[in-house]
């Protein structure tokens, strides 16, 4: 939780495969024509299944740095998240896609298995690393999921309320120039609620497969003291609560902040979960409308959310925007940026 000096975002970029419609989701019985009904979702972006995650990540990674007059030399600090890695046990993801980016050397790599929020929590790090390490000017954000084979996750069904769409996004942070300036970013966390997540298995107990999130809660919710009820207020809380502090940490006044990016988590969860929860500071629609074309990236989310945002037209220079992160956990980031 800091507040930055000389910080921006360079380029953002998006890669994403095509598109399955929804009703031919729900014709073939894939997705329940209930669910397509509340969450209102018009089509998810599927990969084929030969193709991996990290294919998204590099194209998406490449045209950021391009967009960002940088190359992969001039990195100092790439960093790769997922929500659902696919790779082999005991190997490095990131540094399958360094040497897909075709370098390597001194640098520093990480791979970020942080949820939803591992975005969030990599360009912290980024912008601390470029405070800190003068030797090269730009670092690297990657994140890319392919939400298969239904053995392990069913994208239409493991959250009823937001399916799952397959793809990449990249970041490029930068402490010379950018699209945008990177003013706070603050963030939330409130394990007690990581159960809802995780269910009733242990640690070092297997892995529970077919992941499926609502039989998890359930199971929570069964033996916790928590209810369901509770779990909403203090997540909702949670939201209001990591807005005003990143707010606070860039010394901004909530009426200047021309929109909030949220994640593309479905019609009904925005609406239900989110709108209320954000102090009268308006949504960005671009990338509720979009979410509903693709479904939610997962850690690809923030980049992309906020990449639609600015290609829509919906922030332009001057505006102040609030990028929203929430990851399993439960981690609950935002970032506060100025469109240059």
């Amino acid at each position: 939780m800091a507040r930055w000096e000389s910080i921006y975002i360079a380029a953002t970029a998006v890669d994403l495969p095509s598109v399955v419609a929804v009703p031919d989701a729900v014709a073939d019985g894939r997705y329940p024509a209930k669910l397509a009904d509340r969450t209102m979702q018009r089509s998810v972006a599927v990969a084929p299944p030969d193709v991996p995650p990290g294919a998204y990540a590099v194209r998406a990674a490449r045209s950021a740095l391009a967009g960002s007059g940088y190359d992969f030399d001039d990195v100092g600090l790439f960093v790769h998240t997922s929500v659902l890695d696919p790779s082999p046990r005991m190997s490095n993801p990131a540094s399958w896609l360094e040497r897909e980016l075709g370098h390597g050397g001194f640098r520093d790599l990480a791979q970020v298995m942080h949820g939803c929020d591992g975005v969030m929590s990599g360009m912290r790090w980024a912008a601390a690393h470029l405070t800190a390490d003068q030797e090269r000017p730009a670092a690297l954000l990657t994140a890319a999921e392919s939400w298969q084979p239904t053995e392990v996750i069913d994208r239409w069904t493991a959250d009823p309320d937001i399916p799952l769409g397959d793809g990449g996004a990249a970041l490029v942070v930068s402490r010379e120039r950018g699209i945008a300036r990177l003013l706070a970013t603050a963030t939330y966390t409130q394990p007690a609620l990581e159960g809802a997540h995780r269910g009733p298995r242990v640690f070092g107990h297997g892995v529970g497969l077919p992941v499926k999130l609502s039989e998890r809660s359930r199971a929570f919710y069964a033996t916790s003291d928590i209810t369901r009820g509770d779990a909403w207020k203090m997540r909702s809380a949670g939201i209001t609560m990591v807005i005003d502090r990143v707010l606070a940490y860039g010394g901004v006044e909530r009426e200047r902040v021309a929109r909030v990016v949220l994640p593309f988590n479905g019609r009904h969860v925005l609406e239900e979960d989110y709108f209320p929860y954000l102090g009268g500071i308006a949504p960005a629609r671009s990338s509720e409308d979009r979410g509903r074309e693709v479904g939610h990236l997962g850690g690809a989310d923030p980049i992309a959310a906020f990449h639609v945002a600015l290609e829509s037209g919906e922030l332009s220079s001057g505006d102040l925007a609030v990028v929203y992160s929430e990851g399993v956990g439960i981690v609950q980031s935002a970032a506060l940026v100025e469109i240059v």
